[in-house]
């Protein structure tokens, strides 16, 4: 029975994906969900507020920090559908103090979890409180985080998945709708190539680095969502052995490298629709928003927002509106909810691995360990401060400060521990090179200034 199993395991490896032309498309998965990641932070309250408060002055930060954080994730995706292992695997590898990236790592998730989980949810709240006029943001964000949790831990998600990603195209469709009628004047794409810090946003600026399209971390999450999704390397890993990875079987090497160019086309896809979402809703910030003498702040940031569809599309655009909007900021929350514990669970067990004595040391025991810190952090912050929102900048220039770093771990371990028929092109090491450079410089230049030291 066993060789029954095996043999028939063998033969599925040996029917290797479709991914020509769209029908590429049914293999997403990884890759979309860190293009969602940061979409409840990001794009629907960042992205905005820089339009309203600065105009278009900071639209030149949406190319930089897609560009040029556009490898960073892509080689934590690479190096999992090239071997079939987590990124974290790789890091417990890296010269240096024993296991120093992977306690980065550890230290990026617990602080960066706690900090962003209040505004991310209060975000979310923030559009029921819309939406339905009563209650508190603490009572929708306890209700929020309390049903993300028992959905993640029921493993109850897939169908309301389904729904959100219905009520995420009305959201994308409805946002091409309001920037096409609302139009853009031509000198705003003139800030593209003026890069500049006015007065007052420095630390905005950091926040949109940082969460533009999500935090660089996440792409150990990806990594992990890939190893969990059990396909392309991670599947004949597997079965066949670690060994199988350099010498790949000829039978099973079309279908390692189909799930390869689905795996970086899934997160390419989903990176260039961030990027361009990103745009839209900046855009559409400093179109509608600029011009009003009081500034949206906290929960009314939601509001200002839908006020961009009602004033652009029309009032019926309202509900559209906090429909797609409801859909991809829970979304968001169901991630984080699932990325933070999940990266907080498999750096512990790297650094400590779970033994017969210790029953309770396990990565789901850990999991829900950080998603109980995460409810109480939530709580806490929609208890003592009155606009969350703050945090959501605050985060992102944590993230943006240690994203070199992360970067340059990345590229080493592509490079190092990669088969050599799945490492990357000299134009993308040159290219990750560049990048390391240009975000180095750009934390020297920034976050002082965030912090008020220049």
């Amino acid at each position: 029975m066993v060789h029954d199993a095996e043999a028939a395991e063998r033969r599925e490896m040996e029917q290797h994906p479709d991914v020509r032309g769209i029908r590429i498309l049914r293999f997403l998965g990884p890759g979309l969900l860190v293009a969602m990641a940061g979409v409840g932070t990001s794009h629907l309250v960042t992205a905005p507020l820089a339009g309203a408060h600065f105009e278009f002055a900071l639209l030149w930060v949406l190319p930089v920090a897609f560009l040029f954080k556009w490898q960073g994730f892509e080689l934590a995706m690479r190096y999992t559908a090239a071997t079939g292992e987590s990124i974290l695997a790789a890091y417990t590898r890296i010269p240096g103090p024993k296991n120093w990236a992977v306690w980065a790592v550890l230290l990026a998730t617990v602080i960066i979890g706690c900090t962003a989980v209040g505004a991310i949810v209060a975000a979310a709240a923030a559009v029921l409180w819309a939406a339905f006029g009563v209650g508190s943001l603490l009572f929708y964000g306890i209700v929020l985080s309390l049903l993300a949790v028992g959905l993640l831990l029921a493993g109850k998600y897939r169908g309301l998945e389904m729904v959100n990603k219905v009520l995420a195209v009305i959201l994308v469709i409805g946002t091409v709708v309001a920037f096409v009628i609302g139009g853009v004047r031509a000198e705003a794409w003139g800030h593209l190539l003026l890069p500049a810090i006015p007065a007052g946003s420095a630390l905005l600026v950091a926040g949109l680095m940082g969460w533009m399209p999500t935090d660089l971390s996440v792409g150990v999450w990806a990594s992990l969502w890939m190893k969990n999704k059990r396909r392309g390397m991670v599947r004949v890993r597997e079965v066949l052995g670690p060994q199988a990875v350099e010498n790949t079987p000829a039978e099973v090497r079309p279908y390692a490298d189909a799930w390869f160019k689905a795996s970086l086309y899934d997160f390419r896809l989903g990176h260039i629709v961030s990027w361009i979402m990103a745009t839209m809703y900046l855009l559409l910030g400093a179109m509608i928003l600029f011009t009003r003498a009081e500034k949206p702040e906290g929960a009314g940031t939601i509001l200002a927002i839908s006020n961009i569809f009602t004033n652009t599309v029309g009032p019926w655009m309202f509900p559209v509106f906090i429909a797609g909007a409801s859909a991809a900021l829970f979304s968001t929350v169901l991630i984080i909810f699932d990325g933070f514990p999940r990266t907080f669970a498999a750096s512990l067990t790297a650094l400590v691995e779970p033994r017969a004595d210790r029953p309770w040391w396990t990565e789901r025991t850990l999991m829900r360990l950080m998603m109980g810190v995460m409810v109480v952090c939530a709580i806490i912050a929609l208890t003592v401060f009155p606009n969350p929102a703050f945090l959501v900048p605050a985060a992102g220039a944590v993230s943006f400060a240690i994203s070199p770093v992360l970067f340059a771990v990345n590229l080493y371990v592509a490079l190092k521990f990669i088969p050599a028929r799945y490492r990357p092109s000299r134009f993308v090491i040159v290219w990750s090179w560049i990048s390391i450079v240009a975000l180095t410089l750009l934390t020297l230049w920034i976050i002082p200034q965030s912090l008020g030291w220049l």
